[in-house]
């Protein structure tokens, strides 16, 4: 049989070194039928159909095999075809490889440690892949799907637990990605993206699911993620491009984003519901637009590397001990951001917002927006650069406005703006503002504050 035998073990090769889980290192390495697929089994049923449609007019190929151990490999080659495959059973295999345009396939496995690896190249075709396990640590089915083309509609649902889905090496445009799994411990991977405009959308319902999207490349992409339980993850690196779009949603309680983006005029939006939740943006570019909001207690949002102009970074709170924090001097100290918009608003008891921008090189032109509701709230500040205007509000008790880690806040440059308004008791300011045209005015309402501001 002949079957791109390059791509293929490639992909499972890299489908199993990264089998294991990050955050629970008990789950078991992949078992599905894909480990063995270049052993010819003696147990089991193997069917092999290769279609080819000369004039575009499609072919049909309808399968059920029932049992274990059974394989079906197809093969279609031209324009409007219909695939439809079913197996029932356990250590069942799908393998597919499609060249052309316009085809419909649908392939259903019910069982456990069941493999279905399909290879796309061609435009404007439709795959559904449907997996069915056990519902209580059934380990462990697995999609593989490789896309070469346009406009092409590939949807994975996979049902039952320690399921796996990876899409490797899409190349093309337009293309839409529709993946969900239901149940614990599920991993979808989807690796070396290419092309513009494409959609891609994962859902996960349940715990100890993750979802990693590494490399890729294009503008105008869609990538919406969505977690409902605990213990969940989600991380984005490598995005390289301009004016995609992404959209993070997390209902539950332990869970982690992660996304670092390199371009211009990208959105992301990140909502997290629970507590002991973690937001990281890393962001290099001009134009972005970054929003972060976090419903709970002891959350982290953080934003590090920021390094650009023009970008909006919102960051919103509700809850006690949560933390924020935007750095664009660390770890490189010589990163400098311009022209931005930077709000960070949190409500709630004991929460901290850290703010620091350049530590070398000036920040200049910023707009700062600090606002906490409650008491024993922390601003930590410093700020290197010119022309920036510093807002902060504070209303509650026993609220403080200073420096990172200790001492007073500082604001070094020229022709900074900074207001700082407390209402409340015991509320405490430290400052120091050093340089030339700078303007500074703080307002406190209420018994016991105190006040302590040096200009250099």
């Amino acid at each position: 049989m002949k079957l791109s035998k390059s791509i293929l073990t490639c992909a499972i090769a890299m489908a199993l070194s990264s089998a294991a889980y990050a955050q629970n290192t008990d789950k078991p390495s992949s078992t599905s039928a894909l480990t063995n697929v270049e052993r010819v089994t003696a147990q089991g049923n193997l069917l092999v159909i290769s279609q080819t449609s000369i004039q575009g007019l499609g072919n049909a190929a309808s399968t059920l095999q029932q049992g274990n151990s059974n394989q079906v490999e197809i093969i279609t080659t031209g324009d409007g075809n219909e695939t439809d495959t079913v197996q029932t059973g356990n250590g069942n295999l799908i393998l597919v490889t499609t060249y052309g345009d316009n085809n419909q396939q649908s392939y259903t496995q019910d069982g456990e440690q069941n493999g279905s690896l399909t290879e796309v190249i061609g435009d404007s075709n439709q795959l559904s892949v449907v997996q069915n396990g056990a519902s209580f640590f059934g380990i462990t089915n697995e999609v593989i799907n490789i896309i070469n083309g346009d406009e092409n509609d590939i949807t994975v649902t996979q049902d039952g637990d320690g399921n796996w889905f990876y899409n490797y090496s899409m190349q093309g445009s337009a293309n839409e990605v529709t993946a969900e799994q239901y149940g614990i411990w599920h991993e979808a991977k989807l690796y070396a993206i290419y092309g513009d405009e494409n959609t891609i959308e994962i859902e996960q319902d349940g715990f100890w699911n993750q979802l990693t999207v590494n490399n890729i490349t294009g503008n105008m992409n869609e990538l919406t993620s969505e977690q409902i339980g605990s213990y969940n993850e989600i991380s984005i690196t490598e995005l390289y491009g301009d004016e995609n779009e992404i959209s993070i949603e997390q209902d539950g309680d332990d869970n982690i984003a992660t996304a670092e983006l390199i371009g211009d005029e990208n959105d992301m939006l990140s909502v997290q519901n629970g507590n002991n939740n973690t937001t990281y943006f890393g962001v290099i570019g001009n134009n972005n637009e970054f929003i972060s909001l976090q419903v709970g207690s002891d959350n982290i949002a953080h934003a590090v590397n920021f390094n650009g102009s023009n970008n909006d970074i919102e960051m919103v709170q509700t809850g006690d001990l949560n933390t924020a924090i935007i750095e664009s001097s660390y770890p490189n100290t010589s990163i400098a951001s311009n022209a931005n918009e930077i709000v960070i608003s949190q409500n709630g008891y004991a929460n901290e917002a850290t703010l620091s921008l350049s530590s070398v090189m000036e920040s200049s032109n910023n707009q700062v927006d600090l606002a906490q509701n409650g008491e024993l709230n922390a601003i930590d500040l410093m700020i290197e650069g010119l022309g920036n205007s510093i807002d902060i509000a504070q209303e509650g008790n026993f609220n403080l406005v200073a420096g990172i880690s200790e001492g007073a806040f500082i604001v070094s440059g020229d022709e900074n703006s900074v207001s700082i308004s407390q209402v409340g008791e015991g509320n405490l300011v430290e400052g120091s503002i050093m340089g030339s045209g700078n303007v500074i005015s703080v307002t406190q309402i209420g018994d016991f504050n105190s006040a302590t501001v040096i200009q250099q």
